[in-house]
């Protein structure tokens, strides 16, 4: 079975206007399908794998503790039939930094929102990949306790990684985010909830500042 979590616009097309909003939890279903016979799960990759390797199927484990699965040493490839994505990894000066952060990726478009949270909150760095999948949970339909749980994650990241989900979730790039105004507008709800104190000079500058760097 293969679960798509969050999809990017597709570049190229025109834009349809957002369906009538619902609350979250009416928007939010259970996936019902399980494992298969192995204890894994296929994920679909639209949207979001392309910016590991290629738009491809990734299988992952159904149940898994995310902090142990990351700490292993090897980590797995993500698609350990792909000689040339093996090559990629291994010729990459920090493959296990690679990794990681496709596997980070993965686990944060698993379809059981258990695995997403421990993902999240074990989260920390400024890496893009992962950012703007973070900024999608925020600005798609998610459960609750999981954009909670993604906005805490968001202000683990320095200056730098704030400012790339703030541009993500207000379309302040060159190719514009499929958020819906009012999703946008509950994603920066869950933002200012979370910030720490002692960010509140960098989300103040944020909301009224520009996406160019400094």
């Amino acid at each position: 079975m293969l679960f798509e979590r969050f999809r990017r616009k597709p570049a190229g097309r025109t834009p349809t206007p957002p369906p009538a909003h619902e609350p979250e939890e009416r928007r939010w279903s259970t996936v019902r399908d399980g494992p298969d016979s192995d204890g894994m799960v296929t994920l679909s990759g639209k949207g979001w794998a392309g910016d590991l390797w290629r738009e491809r199927p990734v299988r992952v484990p159904w149940r898994v503790d995310v902090g142990e699965f990351l700490g292993r040493r090897p980590l797995p490839y993500l698609w350990p039939d792909d000689a040339e994505y093996r090559a990629y990894v291994d010729a990459d000066e920090d493959p296990g930094r690679l990794l990681r952060t496709g596997w980070i990726d993965a686990f944060l478009h698993h379809p059981d929102d258990r695995v997403v949270v421990q993902c999240l909150q074990i989260f920390t760095g400024e890496n893009a990949v992962n950012l703007t999948s973070i900024a999608d949970i925020l600005g798609h339909a998610s459960a609750p306790q999981v954009k909670q749980e993604a906005a805490k994650a968001v202000w683990r990241a320095g200056d730098a990684g704030v400012h790339w989900v703030f541009n993500v979730l207000l379309s302040r790039g060159l190719i514009p985010s499929d958020y819906d105004a009012l999703s946008v507008h509950e994603a920066i709800g869950h933002l200012r909830r979370a910030c720490p104190a002692e960010r509140m000079r960098t989300l103040e500058s944020e909301l009224g500042g520009s996406d160019e760097e400094d």
